[in-house]
């Protein structure tokens, strides 16, 4: 089964989440074309595109089929150091968070695991060295790739939770919504989440 990696949020935003989704390609597939055929919604699905009622429908799917999610999410380990450039940290962060939550994914596993990595974030080069990375990471029986989000139900429904878990870090008025959509998934066990705090953050 892939694991599908989106994050959302980032240095400037005071928060970043990533979502490790393992998911079978036909079930992502059917959630996303499902919710495509009840919402009328076209195009490339994103979790900063659709409302509060949407996300909870597409939960909703998503529960009806076999998946499991980690999520990675920095908060305290965002703030560069005052000689640290802020974009490179704001990388060594997303790193991390890759890392970790992957991990957390194949534990127990032989890291046979095929992990797709959302290619829009950073430039080519520096999503080149993050997938080596990767790949380095799980070992030769594993493979790391990047991909268009557009063109993977998986990386869409990635964004979506990542996106969500964004949005239940931050103190607005909608988070508590955001809490109480994912509330049942974390209680069952579906999604595990990982907090990096500055005192795990590597040097």
């Amino acid at each position: 089964m892939p694991i599908y990696c989106d994050e959302s949020g980032g240095v400037g935003r005071g928060v970043m989440t990533l979502a490790a989704i393992s998911v079978e390609d036909d079930d992502a597939d059917a959630v996303v074309a499902r919710f495509r055929e009840i919402t009328g919604l076209a195009g490339e699905l994103k979790g900063s595109r659709i409302d509060l009622a949407e996300r909870g429908l597409l939960f909703e799917l998503l529960g009806q089929k076999p998946w499991t999610a980690t999520i990675g999410i920095a908060i305290s380990a965002l703030a560069p150091n005052p000689d640290e450039d802020r974009g490179t940290h704001d990388i060594d962060i997303y790193v991390q968070l890759l890392e970790e939550a992957v991990t957390h994914m194949i534990k127990g596993s032989d890291h046979c695991v095929q992990v797709v990595i959302d290619d829009g974030r950073y430039g080519p080069e520096t999503l080149a060295l993050i997938r080596k990375d990767i790949a380095d990471f799980i070992g030769p029986c594993g493979t790391a790739s990047l991909d268009l989000s557009h063109r993977r139900s998986g990386l869409q429904i990635a964004d979506v939770i990542a996106n969500t878990f964004f949005n239940r870090a931050m103190a607005t008025e909608r988070q508590g919504r955001m809490a109480a959509i994912v509330a049942p998934f974390l209680e069952s066990g579906k999604i595990s989440l990982r907090v990096l705090s500055r005192d795990t953050k590597s040097e």
